[in-house]
């Protein structure tokens, strides 16, 4: 048999071996394990969706694999990420604006949660705080670089007290209930659910002043510079997950109430505490950026930051994934 003829009588066996040898890889690919997604999420009730998404599979439906590091406050979430240590954190407002003014490589591509009642603020009744404006002079607790430091701060200035004049001590919520049952300190800015486990455990002796309109936290997304562009079809797939969780949230409360009750290991009387003020609603959009804004002002004014001017805020925000899942939920317009 010539060459010839091999072109002209086998050339239909060629063409369907080559088409199997496609199926055949094509199959691999599919079988090929998901490159996995290391995500740093803060124990709080603003993590919800992410808890939903990992219990009703909606991780696994989109072909995302991802491991969840725990970490108690957002700032420690982002320190994780931006050491490296893991591809994506859940953070507040506060500590991404603090954490641009040393360095650009991260970036927000959503936000998950937001909340008009997580940030409290405790004082000692026997140290005689009525109002706000008794703190002046007083030793409060606070998180420095964080969301407590900010809502501590609005509080002070809403009613009339220079920050400068109350002695602000630095530590961690986690610290907070003994350092009100020793009389370290006569207040603390804390946030859920140590507020909640303050209220219950000394009910007796401490008391939340008002805070109405001091401070309207959001929580959000934050990635690796690393992952922006290279990997946004895996971050598609994490807010595709997250916004199936939202509409969870929304349809079936008690099915997400006793998924949040479970991962925080709490009771129903925590989650009934802090359920009125939460809002799960995934967006992308002008407030974030006004936030910064104003935060970054705060922060140059009071001397928490050196430098003279806010950064850009702009390139901080990484709209393509969301674009790609709820385009409606993005909008930044400068």
């Amino acid at each position: 048999m010539t060459f010839r003829s091999i072109g002209k009588f086998h050339l239909p066996a060629i063409a369907l071996v080559r088409s199997a040898m496609g199926l055949v890889l094509a199959a691999a690919a599919a079988a090929a394990p998901a490159q996995e997604l290391t995500l740093a999420v803060s124990k709080s009730p603003l993590s919800l969706p992410l808890y939903v998404a990992e219990v009703a599979g909606y991780f696994q439906d989109e072909g995302l694999k991802v491991r969840f590091t725990e970490c108690v406050g957002g700032h420690r979430c982002l320190k994780l990420m931006l050491d490296g240590q893991v591809d994506v954190a859940t953070a507040g407002d506060t500590p991404v604006m603090f954490s641009s003014f040393q360095r650009s490589d991260f970036a927000v591509i959503g936000t998950i949660a937001s909340t008009t009642d997580d940030l409290k603020l405790y004082v000692r009744q026997e140290a005689g705080i009525a109002r706000p404006r008794d703190l002046a002079r007083k030793r409060v607790g606070v998180v420095i670089g964080t969301a407590s430091h900010y809502f501590l701060d609005s509080l002070l200035m809403i009613h009339g007290v220079d920050p400068r004049d109350i002695q602000p001590v630095p530590m961690q919520p986690e610290a907070m209930q003994e350092a009100l049952q020793t009389k370290r300190v006569d207040a603390v800015s804390v946030w859920e659910p140590y507020g909640y486990r303050i209220a219950s455990a000394l009910k007796t002796t401490v008391v939340a002043l008002p805070n109405a309109g001091a401070y309207s936290a959001v929580f959000n997304l934050v990635v690796h510079r690393r992952l922006v562009g290279a990997r946004d079809a895996d971050l598609v797939k994490l807010l595709a997950a997250v916004d199936r969780a939202e509409t969870l949230i929304r349809d079936d409360p008690a099915r997400a109430k006793l998924i949040l009750r479970q991962r925080l290991a709490t009771d129903d009387d925590f989650v009934r505490w802090v359920w009125p003020g939460l809002t799960y609603r995934l967006s992308l959009d002008q407030s974030l950026l006004k936030t910064l804004e104003s935060e970054a002002r705060w922060a140059l004014r009071e001397g928490h930051v050196t430098g003279r001017a806010a950064p850009n805020f702009l390139p901080y925000l990484h709209r393509a994934p969301l674009m790609q899942v709820r385009p409606e939920a993005v909008g930044i317009s400068r």
